[in-house]
């Protein structure tokens, strides 16, 4: 048999593939890098504003003020340490205390102006304030005015159950928002007058200080003639502020004027000798508690509102 020639097969061509580079790890389009700058950018705000609502959350919780001078001029002498006792007035050594809640209000209002964090701080809504006259009228608390808390201590007075409410410098939304509520509940309540701010814009003028004399609902009480630290004052200053207020107010309203409060907390042993000088009975701090004995009779602790719970 004749052997078939072995054929040579033509080896097959390919195209050669063209090489692909493939992206590297980070890369990204355009729209995809503005969206990841936009979401970065987001999580910083985010980030920032949470801390920015624990800082001012930590900071009522403390009740450690932020101070805008401008925006509420009275307030600017508060700070940390005006809830605190000062270093010069020594700790009580009278074992025998008497607890008297002293709850200190000073704006009771809508507060307008939200980036006023001190005003926010010293505000309560007329709303919550009635809340809370409410409940301590539901858990039989009798109210005082600051000048019974000596006969309380002696026990002249005697009630199972007794609440001091005292409003610092004599703003006109007492007038408008908290005298209808002393009257409809019946209770009573310490304003602290700032003597030479009578008449003033968003302070009660002399006819509406006269109707809440008049009403027996309301004690004036003088908060000095022009709302200055008296720590930091003169011997001679300090003295005109304490038994000059009292005396105006006196003569204005012919009254007696028996308790005194302290400007933003601001007094010292000086001070308090001056207090007891001028003829007050009593006189209220900003230093935060309830305890109350003779020794500090002139310096008398008081609570935030919202810190005292009426109990049944």
């Amino acid at each position: 048999m004749p052997v078939k020639k072995a054929v040579k097969k033509k080896p097959i061509k390919t195209k050669a593939l063209k090489k692909v580079k493939a992206p590297g790890r980070f890369a990204a389009t355009p729209t995809l890098t503005i969206l990841l700058i936009l979401t970065t950018i987001g999580m910083i705000f985010f980030f920032l504003n949470s801390i920015q609502y624990k800082m001012e959350n930590n900071q009522l919780q403390k009740m450690v003020l932020l101070l805008t001078p401008t925006q509420s001029p009275l307030l600017k002498d508060y700070n940390e340490n005006s809830f605190k006792r000062p270093k010069d007035i020594p700790e009580s050594t009278i074992s025998a205390k008497i607890k008297i809640p002293i709850i200190m209000y000073h704006y009771v209002e809508h507060v307008k102006d939200r980036s006023d964090k001190t005003r926010l701080g010293l505000s309560v809504t007329p709303e919550s304030l009635e809340q809370q006259l409410k409940a301590m009228k539901s858990a039989g608390y009798d109210t005082y005015f600051a000048r019974d808390i000596p006969d309380i201590m002696n026990k002249t007075i005697s009630s199972d159950k007794f609440v001091i409410l005292t409003f610092d410098d004599g703003y006109e939304d007492f007038y408008l928002n908290v005298y209808p509520l002393l009257k409809r509940y019946n209770m009573r309540a310490t304003n602290y007058v700032i003597a030479d701010f009578i008449g003033r814009k968003d302070f009660m003028n002399p006819k509406q200080i006269q109707e809440l004399i008049d009403s027996d609902l309301v004690e004036i009480g003088s908060h000095t003639l022009d709302h200055i630290p008296l720590k930091t004052a003169s011997e001679v200053q300090a003295r005109r502020e304490i038994f000059d207020s009292k005396t105006k107010l006196e003569t204005q309203f012919h009254i007696s004027v028996k308790s005194f409060a302290y400007p933003s907390g601001s007094f010292n042993l000086d001070t308090v000798k001056f207090v007891k000088e001028a003829g007050y009975v009593a006189a209220v701090s900003t230093i935060s508690g309830v305890d109350q004995t003779e020794e500090n009779l002139y310096y008398l602790s008081r609570l935030r509102p919202g810190l005292f719970t009426p109990v049944k």
